[in-house]
């Protein structure tokens, strides 16, 4: 791959970064499913709160997108489409065939009313090259997140803390 063709595939990449998590702040699951998510996608959730520690995911388009419609239909703050994410300090590495890529970036999320920091954290991902454009085959986050907000999740999706 010469330098013009991973320079678009970072060009490509950033802004289906932040694709995911607009969608996701206006609950826009059609969006999540069409543009962002390879059909093999799968997503794993590692979050932190004082009160404990839980890991969850999916895999499979499908299973992925179940899960997001729990975890809209609950009481986590993200629900409730009060929240804006901010993801930065991407860094891309382009395979040499050109067909894969990996990224790693920081997350904030934070309360559109209050201002107040809801999540920080550390995103990694897999993404692949499709026919549509590039796509997240794996994407996992890692995140403190609010006592509150955890427990809200642990309740919705009946998790125990590790």
């Amino acid at each position: 791959m010469d330098a013009a063709e991973e320079a678009l595939a970072h060009c490509q990449i950033t802004p289906l970064l932040s694709r995911y998590y607009q969608a996701l702040d206006v609950l826009d699951l059609d969006t999540l499913e069409s543009e962002v998510m390879a059909k093999d996608a799968s997503w794993e959730v590692i979050q932190r709160a004082n009160c404990g520690r839980l890991r969850d995911g999916a895999s499979g388009r499908d299973e992925v997108m179940a899960w997001f419609r729990q975890m809209f239909s609950g009481d986590v703050t993200m629900s409730e489409g009060t929240v804006r994410h901010f993801l930065n300090t991407h860094v891309i590495r382009v395979a040499a065939d050109g067909a894969t890529a990996h990224s790693t970036s920081h997350l904030q999320a934070v309360d559109t009313a209050t201002m107040a920091t809801l999540a920080v954290g550390f995103v990694e991902s897999e993404h692949v090259r499709t026919d549509l454009g590039w796509r997240i085959r794996r994407y996992k986050v890692e995140e403190s997140i609010t006592d509150k907000d955890m427990e809200a999740y642990r309740e919705n999706f009946d998790l125990e803390y590790e």
